[in-house]
Parts: C-alpha cells; sequence; structure tokens
C-alpha cells in the first residue's frame, strides 16, 4: 500500500464515526447497516455508566451485539423515540494494519436527553477495528469506554448517584 493509498483509507475510515453519529442522533438507522462488516461485533456495555459512579440505577448493561443484524438492532434499543441525542466525534487515531483491514481510537462527547427523565452529558471513547470489504471500509468491531457521565437533572445540574 502506498502513502497515498493509505491517507486515503485512513480518510474513508475517519468519514465512518461521523456518519455514525449523525445516523444515529437522527435515528435514520437504514444506514447504519452500510456503516458495519457482516460479522460486526458492538460493545456498549458502559453506554449509560460512570467509570467512577458506576451504573446509572434503572438502566440495564448492554449485552455485547454480535452480528451486523443484532449490532443494528441493539442500537435502535437503545436510542428510543423519546430519547434526543447529539454526539460529537472528535479526530482520532487511525492505524492502517494491511490493504484490508485497520484499527482506530475516536474521541467523543453526547449528550442524552429524555425529558423529565434522564439528562447526561459524558465522553469517553470508542477503540475500533475496521475491515476493507468489497473495495468499502466498514467497523468491524467497535468497544465503547467511558470516561465519565454526569447525570442531569432538567435545569443542567449535576445528580449525585
Amino acid at each position: 500500500m502506498t502513502d497515498l493509498e493509505k491517507l486515503l483509507a485512513i480518510e474513508e475510515i475517519r468519514q465512518l464515526r461521523p456518519k455514525y453519529f449523525r445516523v444515529i442522533d437522527a435515528k435514520q438507522f437504514d444506514e447504519l447497516e452500510e456503516i458495519f462488516t457482516p460479522d460486526a461485533v458492538f460493545d456498549s456495555r458502559e453506554a449509560v455508566a460512570d467509570p467512577i459512579k458506576g451504573q446509572y440505577p434503572g438502566f440495564p448493561v448492554s449485552p455485547v451485539s454480535v452480528g451486523r443484524e443484532a449490532v443494528v438492532q441493539g442500537i435502535i434499543a437503545g436510542m428510543p423515540e423519546a430519547l434526543q441525542s447529539c454526539h460529537m466525534g472528535h479526530t482520532g487515531e487511525i492505524e492502517i494494519l494491511s490493504d484490508t483491514t485497520a484499527k482506530g481510537v475516536i474521541p467523543f462527547s453526547d449528550r442524552l436527553i429524555i425529558p423529565g427523565v434522564l439528562a447526561t452529558a459524558g465522553y469517553g471513547y470508542y477503540f475500533d477495528e475496521y475491515e476493507k470489504i468489497d473495495g468499502k471500509w466498514r467497523i468491524k468491531s467497535a468497544v465503547l469506554k467511558r470516561k465519565r457521565v454526569i447525570f442531569e437533572d432538567d435545569l443542567g445540574n449535576g445528580v449525585a448517584l
């Protein structure tokens, strides 16, 4: 792989996470399938957990999803209609491992609100693995690792767990 081919691969890969964030925030779930490989694995067990304070009471730990269909259905289940979300991805580290494999660490922040029920501000990292299939890069594996989740009341005041 030439340097130019690596740069083009990195740019294509770099666009996957922002597309994912846009799609889930807009609840355009039909676009998720093209982001993941058929055998994708998604570990979002830390989605509503703070590493310091623990799992938010009343919210179950998400299972690890295996296979694109399970990944998509798990994401849909975690994004109910009442949930308003805004995810911001930041410049990630992408490493090309071969012509068809790569890995990356993508920092993000998010705000999740279910009016009258839950409001959070959080941040962390996605640890992703990518695979090029039929000429397109896709996410093969994703692990969400939270660094902090701040639970708030409707006025934006921090709430102790």
